[in-house]
């Protein structure tokens, strides 16, 4: 969607995708989704998850 590959930290370290609270990329758990990373492929799919 963004038209940009991912960066080389997603595919050096797992965390990237994660949601380890130390790593900025925990926005996204925290607005309701789940990244689903394809590094073969050079994308990323956000799944929306239930929220409380």
């Amino acid at each position: 969607m963004i038209g940009a590959a991912l960066p080389q930290s997603a595919h050096n370290h797992p965390a990237w995708r994660g949601v380890d609270p130390k790593h900025t990329q925990r926005v996204w758990s925290d607005a309701g989704y789940q990244a689903r990373p394809n590094l073969t492929a050079q994308r990323v799919t956000f799944i929306g998850t239930a929220r409380d």
